[in-house]
């Protein structure tokens, strides 16, 4: 698990395995059991993230959004989707970071502490192995120039797509 506690959102971002059967199965049943647990908790593609900062850092600038009430979208979970995806729009973000297969997901879940109960309930459980695809991928994913990439790492790159996507909001 990787907690984040400096920018006032304690969230965990994990690997995780999931016998639903399908993507769309998963996200249902992700929906139910945080809202029941009181969470905001949403699924990501870890073949469309670059590394959990991402995730941390889209959790902390939703945030700030609907604290200051310039979200776009009508929940928090939601509005982690966009800002993770740097689009404005539900169905882009969706096709760019959302979950594609059940089995294996990256979740993303605050406050952090439930995440054990919410894995747990949605029939989960944390899974080894590293998020984040192949660099060239990921970089096609955001419209990152390949030219780019050959002084500037990819997740400063991503991080700056996020922002500025946000940018105006």
């Amino acid at each position: 698990m990787t907690p984040y506690k400096k920018l006032t959102m304690p969230a965990n971002v994990i690997l995780a395995k999931s016998r639903a059967g399908s993507a769309q199965e998963l996200v249902k049943r992700l929906q139910e059991e945080a809202e029941r647990l009181g969470v905001t908790a949403q699924t990501f593609d870890p073949e469309a993230i670059v590394s959990a900062r991402q995730l941390l850092v889209a959790g902390y600038s939703a945030k700030k959004a609907f604290g200051e009430e310039r979200a776009t979208a009508n929940t928090l979970a939601n509005e982690l989707l966009l800002h993770a995806a740097a689009t404005r729009q539900v169905g882009e973000a969706i096709k760019r970071v959302g979950v594609k297969k059940a089995p294996e997901f990256v979740l993303f879940v605050e406050p952090g502490e439930k995440t054990g109960e919410l894995l747990k309930s949605i029939g989960a459980k944390e899974a080894k192995g590293k998020i984040g695809g192949r660099e060239e991928e990921i970089a096609k994913l955001y419209g990152v120039e390949k030219e780019l990439l050959r002084d500037y790492p990819l997740e400063g790159l991503v991080l700056e797509k996020m922002s500025v996507a946000m940018l105006g909001k």
